[in-house]
């Protein structure tokens, strides 16, 4: 999975969005992208058998971890390999949220089922600005699955509006 998401160095990141006051789905979603997108010798690029990865979706998911956590995976891969850029992630333990962990996260929340009218028009025009010609359909199938996955253990994401990011710091970006 490094191939297709990248780490981004804090010092590189547009203004950032404060992870605090995140939803715990959202928490959830983007502490195991951070960790599953490192690099780690000796233990595949996904990390697939990482016991903290997994216990935090079991603490979330209860018996159905592995499935959701199989689900998110997938979903992860399309992700990666159908944007039309290659998305920025960030490194475990920044308080910041990328601008694709943003996008990620509104896909997702947009994928949730909803009495919103638009909601489905909404996902359809975020997936065919993200992601390459032809893997809309797949992306689509995907996000809802892995959003359905959320919502029957409770992890409902919010609909944000696009404007998350925060004023940096006075002097934080400076060169």
């Amino acid at each position: 999975m490094p191939d297709d998401l990248m780490i981004t160095h804090r010092d590189s990141l547009p203004q950032p969005a404060p992870l605090e006051g995140l939803s715990a789905g959202e928490r959830l979603l983007v502490w195991s992208l951070r960790h599953m997108a490192q690099p780690h010798a000796g233990q595949g690029p996904a990390r697939r058998g990482c016991p903290l990865i997994r216990h935090a979706f079991l603490q979330a998911c209860g018996e159905d971890a592995d499935e959701v956590m199989a689900t998110f995976r997938a979903f992860l891969l399309l992700y990666g390999r159908s944007a039309r850029q290659r998305p920025l992630v960030g490194c475990p333990g920044c308080q910041d949220l990328t601008p694709d962990e943003r996008q990620l996260l509104r896909l997702l929340a947009l994928a949730q089922p909803s009495a919103d009218p638009t909601a489905p028009a909404r996902l359809y025009a975020l997936v065919e600005h993200l992601m390459r010609p032809g893997a809309t359909n797949g992306v689509l199938v995907a996000s809802r699955a892995m959003a359905g996955a959320l919502g029957a253990h409770g992890l409902s994401l919010p609909v944000r509006p696009l404007a998350l990011e925060r004023m940096p710091a006075p002097g934080r970006y400076d060169a």
